[in-house]
């Protein structure tokens, strides 16, 4: 077959692969716990931070203000209190020693959790034979 020629790759250029470019974008969750809180008669985190920052400071001036009392029943040796060691140990035991434990049920509605999941951006340039 005389007529029929081989096509060689010289007869076609140069070639360029394709290029692809993939741009992601990363999922996104937001929660609201609104419903949680007002269930169980909670505090949001922001204004219950804010009382125990001021409760914490009130509970600091009230034990500087017993221990001085303390220091100053001790400083008076001739009370007739007795054993003043004994009794303020008693007393700090006392205040310190109750704890109350609040028992909560479950809250009639969960979390509301919200995904948004972004698909992937995908170009293709073919590209291919250029030629001569």
């Amino acid at each position: 077959m005389p007529g029929i020629q081989p096509i060689l790759s010289s007869d076609w250029g140069s070639y360029r692969p394709s290029e692809i470019t993939v741009h992601l974008k990363s999922p996104e969750m937001s929660t609201d716990w609104a419903n949680v809180f007002d269930d169980l008669g909670l505090k949001r985190p922001q204004s219950l931070m804010r009382e125990m920052v001021n409760g914490a400071q009130v509970e600091v001036l009230q034990n500087i203000s017993l221990k001085a009392q303390e220091g100053d029943r001790v400083a008076n040796v001739s009370s007739r209190e007795g054993n003043v060691f004994g009794h303020i140990a008693h007393e700090r035991y006392m205040r310190k020693g109750q704890k109350e434990v609040i028992v909560e049920a479950l809250p009639r509605q969960g979390v509301v959790i919200d995904f948004r999941i972004y698909p992937p951006e995908i170009q293709v340039d073919p590209r291919g034979v250029l030629p001569r």
